[in-house]
């Protein structure tokens, strides 16, 4: 996997995989690499993935990003053994192939079982190898036998379903029983679910079976072993269930690691009178259960461990493709600045910010806010993001685009979804701005003379009705002057005292900080956040977008 070396002023090296599509660099924690350095700016610099490419950005840094000692002004690619120089930081782009080490795990074979205490229920206790082989099995080398058998079988095995169904088959070869079931505990409830249910001599599992509630509750919550040799009149067991099976041998034993924790059982029966089950078959079975519980409890694990794995893969993925949706990067406009960044408070989010460059020469500016956080509005804003874009290509209104948008959200989303969006549309030429804002925080407009303006809403957030009309604004962006849009995450994001920023406190920042670049605007109000909250988590996902006229 490629990585960054980082070597800072006192020469000590940090490696850091490139394991996402955007790596962002800068002496903000929300960076992805942090980097304490005096001459860096809080967003600095970002690593993206193109391809099988990494390309290097600067993010309109205050002292700029070097690449093998010449500016950065544009995208540059990243070759292997290349240097990065952000102030007094070194940092190799590195595409040496990180050595895998693969472990394997070790299953030993357990060879312990239960004692008998009882005629009809046992005890469970665990017996060294050298009290079994001493006289419970009709011979020394029938139990090393079926030891070496049952490790070397379920060794080979990988998931947990082949493991069970492996189980199964060893418990037909091991004792005289027609029916073999296997129940495991379920992690989410505490309930015992039925995986493996098999009659001798079929593979296909049995679609409804019956077992002794009675047998359960004496293995699983006493923690013993059960035989009988005549259910039907056993008075510990005879029961409905037992009846209308025609159950005469019954043979069940606890699946578990330690004695405290029982995670399944084996049960074995038989309806014949010719293949009753003895105490040399409960020791048989008792035997194999033993050997059976650590691999049975490893691939339970390892299941658990692949769905896990799986789940993280596909949200690396998703995270991918919503990063995709972000801008490359800034839209070089003569005379206008353009800045956005976003910061999700989960692996994925829902804020949307874009710079579309139109027919005309325009450009469009959008930020939206879906509801929610997570999985299920970054599906949505996905959703925002492709409306959007097919509504720009058709060369229509901005009042017609929104209109457009609202009316597919509406009719495609539940109810009690929505998004609040603010989109304007920049004539480079003039500096006139026309927006509409439906339901969005309002974006803040920095007037060179030191005025705040803010940008009220003009209609009802998108997705909730199909025929909501907007309002359009317009304003003018004289030279010197900024549009500040932000999301939410922003204005209300709390310090440890569960005290929110605030609409002042934003507005202060970007007052006093109107004669700084775009870039150095939006670290200033970064920096303001982050002294801000502190360690404080997010409690929303942060974005801003930055229009300043030059």
């Amino acid at each position: 996997m490629p990585r960054l070396i980082l070597k800072n002023a006192d020469q000590i090296a940090e490696v850091i995989p490139l394991s996402r599509l955007r790596t962002t660099i800068g002496r903000s924690a929300r960076s992805d690499v942090c980097i304490p350095d005096a001459f860096a700016s809080r967003l600095h610099a970002e690593v993206r993935k193109e391809g099988d490419s990494y390309w290097l950005q600067d993010l309109g840094s205050a002292n700029g990003t070097r690449y093998n000692g010449t500016p950065v002004k544009s995208s540059t690619p990243l070759n292997s053994g290349g240097e990065i120089q952000i102030g007094e930081t070194s940092i190799i782009f590195d595409e040496e192939k990180i050595a895998n080490i693969s472990s394997s795990t070790l299953i030993t074979d357990g060879t312990d079982a239960l004692d008998p205490s009882q005629t009809i229920s046992f005890q469970l206790r665990r017996l060294p190898t050298s009290e079994l082989l001493q006289g419970q099995f009709s011979s020394r080398n029938e139990l090393l036998g079926l030891i070496s058998k049952v490790g070397v079988a379920l060794l080979a095995s990988t998931g947990l379903d082949e493991t069970l169904n492996q189980v199964a088959s060893l418990v037909f070869e091991a004792v005289p029983a027609e029916r073999c079931v296997i129940m495991l505990r379920d992690e989410t409830d505490g309930s015992m679910k039925i995986r493996i249910a098999r009659i001798r001599g079929k593979e296909e599992t049995i679609d409804e079976v019956r077992v002794s509630r009675t047998v359960m509750d004496e293995v699983l919550k006493n923690g013993k072993s059960v035989l009988t040799a005549d259910a039907q009149h056993d008075p510990r067991f005879a029961s409905q269930t037992m009846a209308l099976s025609g159950i005469r041998s019954v043979l069940a034993v606890p699946l578990s690691v330690d004695e405290r924790n029982i995670f399944g059982l084996i049960y074995a029966d038989s309806p014949t009178y010719e293949a009753t089950f003895s105490e040399e078959h409960l020791n048989i079975l008792t035997t194999l259960a033993s050997v059976a519980s650590i691999r049975v409890e490893n691939a339970a694990l390892l299941e658990e461990r692949l769905d896990r794995e799986r789940l993280e893969h596909e949200l690396e993925l998703a995270t991918e493709i919503q990063q995709r949706f972000q801008p490359a990067g800034p839209p070089e406009l003569s005379g206008y600045e353009f800045q956005g960044i976003s910061f999700s408070c989960y692996e994925i989010g829902g804020d949307y910010y874009d710079f579309i460059e139109r027919h005309d020469g325009h450009m469009l500016i959008a930020l939206g806010d879906v509801s929610g956080k997570g999985t299920a509005a970054a599906l949505l804003m996905s959703s925002l993001h492709a409306a959007i874009h097919a509504q720009v290509s058709t060369e229509s209104s901005l009042a017609n685009i929104v209109t457009s948008v609202n009316r597919y959200l509406a009719e495609n989303t539940p109810a009690n979804r929505f998004v609040t969006l603010f989109v304007a549309e920049l004539d480079p030429t003039t500096g006139k701005l026309s927006y509409i804002n439906a339901g969005h925080n309002p974006p803040l407009i920095a007037r060179a003379n030191g005025a705040i303006e803010q940008l009220s809403s003009g209609g009802f957030p998108l997705g909730i009705i199909p025929g909501a009309e907007f309002e359009l604004g317009e304003m003018q962006l004289g030279t010197g002057e900024a549009l500040v849009i932000y999301s939410d995450g922003v204005s209300e994001a709390n310090n440890l005292e569960g005290e929110e920023f605030g609409m002042e406190r934003l507005e202060a920042v970007v007052k006093s900080n109107l004669k700084a670049s775009a870039s150095g605007l939006r670290d200033k109000v970064e920096s303001a956040l982050s002294a801000f909250t502190k360690t404080a988590p997010a409690n929303d996902d942060i974005t801003l977008v930055i229009v300043k006229r030059i």
